[in-house]
């Protein structure tokens, strides 16, 4: 019995260190995002983690810096149009971090402000100001929005990467941490060789994924730009958003999920900017929900009119049909303008939650030079909109 013992013990101990070598060679094959390097859902392809919502799920411990930031949430508009590196330029006094989330309604969004909000600090929460990027795509009902089997619950993209590798278990009031939170960290090095080996596959597979998929192939910033819409694009970009309404309404659970995340977030007196963004007036002319959300979110902003630490920013002048690479996002070149124009009421608020806390705040960054100055329309802006920009469905 003994030296059944000793054996054993002695091939656990090698089986031990034989699995830190696969994590050490993870590591060094797929580093972790860099120490210091801003939390940005959009560079997740060129992390181990290569989707945004795997990012989100694993990585969202590093939220948990003290300090003042700026949390961008939305879907691939807010992703895209509202570039981490260049939204912190016209920022003093806060860190930009983009918790958005490509393909998102509002029930996935409050869900990234749920996690997030778990993540920083209850001190700090009052030093977090919101930006939410709205939008009549992101109000479809969960049943319609993703995909889930006839008698299965449905579940958000970051509910699937919550549950992939059973650190949290399903509830009827939603997802449960079976690992405690603050051991995450810890809990994704253990897993990290699996997580490494679906990068690998990910990558390895991807030609023949686009292939079987008949996927087109991400366009460049040039490409983008020079986008005119032609007539049969309107059709078929109308069709798809006309089908993800099935029941040819708004959905009034998505508008009850946004009023939820607003009034938790000014609960831990946290500044929120809505934003309403524009989409191209030939999109908003082709279909009706869009007055539909325009009356509905005018009303809701106009309910927080009087609140101090809501605000919202109006962008929807900005519908120039040639100013956008599709029926919803920004053409490159028109991207710095999107950022010019919340980055001042951003900073009012940056200001106030620095100042309350006692932090002296610098000169406010010029927004109307450097990267902003007279962009023109066809400019080519070095600004990456999001790569995922060209797919549907699950990346709208």
């Amino acid at each position: 019995m003994r030296i059944l013992l000793s054996s054993g013990l002695r091939l656990l101990a090698a089986c031990l260190v034989l699995y830190a070598l696969l994590i050490a060679v993870a590591l060094l094959a797929f580093p972790l995002p860099g120490r210091g390097a801003p939390f940005d859902t959009s560079t997740a392809s060129r992390t181990v983690f290569e989707t945004e919502a795997k990012y989100f799920v694993l990585n969202r411990h590093v939220l948990g810096t003290p300090g003042t930031r700026v949390v961008l949430l939305g879907a691939s508009n807010t992703v895209g149009g509202f570039p981490v590196k260049l939204t912190q330029a016209s920022l003093s006094g806060a860190t930009v971090v983009s918790a958005a989330l490509s393909g998102s309604n509002v029930t996935q969004i409050r869900e990234a402000f749920e996690l997030t909000r778990r993540a920083i600090k209850p001190e700090d929460r009052a030093r977090t100001v919101y930006v939410i990027g709205l939008w009549y795509g992101l109000f479809v009902a969960d049943a319609a929005h993703w995909p889930h089997a006839a008698g299965q619950p449905v579940q958000t993209a970051v509910d699937t990467e919550l549950y992939r590798y059973d650190f949290y278990r399903r509830e009827p009031h939603g997802p449960m941490p079976v690992v405690p939170e603050r051991l995450l960290p810890a809990a994704t090095i253990a897993i990290y060789p699996v997580i490494a080996l679906e990068k690998l596959v990910r990558v390895v597979t991807e030609p023949v994924r686009t292939a079987f998929l008949g996927a087109q192939p991400n366009r460049t910033d040039s490409e983008r730009d020079a986008y005119v819409a032609t007539a049969r694009d309107k059709r078929e970009q109308t069709a798809y958003w006309l089908a993800e309404f099935p029941d040819n309404r708004l959905d009034s659970r998505q508008f009850a999920a946004l009023e939820a995340l607003v009034d938790e977030a000014r609960a831990d007196h946290s500044p929120v900017v809505i934003v309403n963004l524009p989409i191209p007036a030939w999109h908003s002319a082709a279909v009706r929900y869009d007055a539909d959300y325009l009356k509905t979110v005018n009303a809701f902003i106009a309910r927080h009119a009087d609140d101090p630490l809501f605000a919202s920013v109006d962008m929807r002048d900005m519908n120039n049909d040639t100013w956008f690479s599709d029926e919803v996002h920004p053409k490159p070149s028109v991207v710095p303008l999107w950022v010019r124009r919340i980055a001042a009421p951003v900073q009012t608020f940056v200001a106030r939650v620095d100042a309350r806390a006692g932090v002296p705040v610098g000169v406010q960054a010029e927004v109307s030079t450097g990267a902003f100055a007279n962009v023109p329309v066809d400019a080519r802006a070095e600004v990456p909109v999001d790569a995922h920009a060209d797919q549907k469905g699950p990346q709208s």
